[in-house]
């Protein structure tokens, strides 16, 4: 038994590191492609050691080249507004779902989980066309109101503030508090981990949504960096090492991003998954 444990330990092992080397090889390939010359990234085989005449003028003439201060100043400002209406409106709608008694709320439930099932793609026409009545596209307010997206936060709010114990609700309501007060008092606080995991998962989408901010955004003052990667991509097709060092550039927002918000995201992220 304990032979047949130790051989199961031994492969999982061996799987888990063969499945972390696969996704971060990519990753190291960007990291050190970026600081290498263009020579050396499309000779066979690549040369691909970090040591050997690495360079950061890849990097200063992305600085240079391109408007990328330009283009992370406004996916920031476009994806932090978005996550942070998605919180709201994701914590508000789960705390309804989830503790507010009223009719025909499992039926607005479903309808609102059903709009998880449907693709993004076959939203965009109706979406445009909507938009483009408001008077919203080109505009930075346009690309936040329809990059909203609170179902997988009203789903995860929902889930999170189900699982607070009903005792907090009711001393609260021998206190006094209506319903305003107990959101504000009980549920925002306690929902902080839900919060962060939702604000984490809109952020990385509405920062990385190229199609959608391509459809909706001409303006150049307006472009995004998904955009703008594109772009410079385009002009740079045959420099291998300017593309890296761009890529490089865009992945360290999101890494800091990430990396601040780890414990809130997995802790959010795993609720439900352990009952009693």
């Amino acid at each position: 038994m304990k032979l047949r444990r130790k051989k199961i330990s031994t492969s999982g092992t061996i799987m888990t590191v063969a499945l972390v080397v696969l996704i971060m090889l990519p990753l190291v390939i960007m990291t050190i492609g970026a600081f290498k010359k263009n020579a050396s990234l499309i000779q066979v085989p690549m040369d691909l050691n970090p040591f050997k005449d690495p360079t950061a003028k890849n990097v200063a003439r992305v600085f240079g080249e391109s408007e990328i201060l330009l283009w992370l100043k406004n996916s920031l400002l476009i994806s932090v507004i978005t996550a942070v209406a998605t919180v709201v409106v994701g914590i508000t709608a789960g705390y309804s779902f989830a503790k507010i008694r009223y009719r025909f709320k499992g039926f607005f439930f479903a309808l609102v989980m059903a709009t998880m099932m449907m693709p993004k793609q076959m939203l965009l026409v109706p979406n445009y066309l909507v938009a483009n009545q408001l008077h919203l596209t080109d505009k930075m307010i346009g690309v936040i109101l329809t990059s909203i997206a609170p179902a997988f936060g009203v789903f995860l709010s929902r889930q999170f503030i189900s699982s607070l114990p009903s005792e907090l609700f009711d001393a609260a309501e021998i206190d006094g508090c209506g319903e305003l007060r107990k959101f504000f008092r009980v549920v925002v606080p306690l929902s902080m981990p839900a919060a962060g995991t939702i604000f984490i998962f809109s952020f990385f989408a509405t920062f990385n949504d190229y199609i959608w901010q391509l459809i909706m955004i001409s303006d150049k003052k307006l472009k995004t960096l998904p955009i703008g990667m594109s772009m410079f991509a385009e002009r740079t097709f045959n420099n291998v090492a300017l593309q890296l060092a761009m890529a490089f550039l865009a992945t360290i927002p999101l890494v800091i991003l990430f990396l601040a918000c780890q414990k809130m995201f997995i802790k959010g992220a795993t609720v439900g998954a352990v009952k009693g």
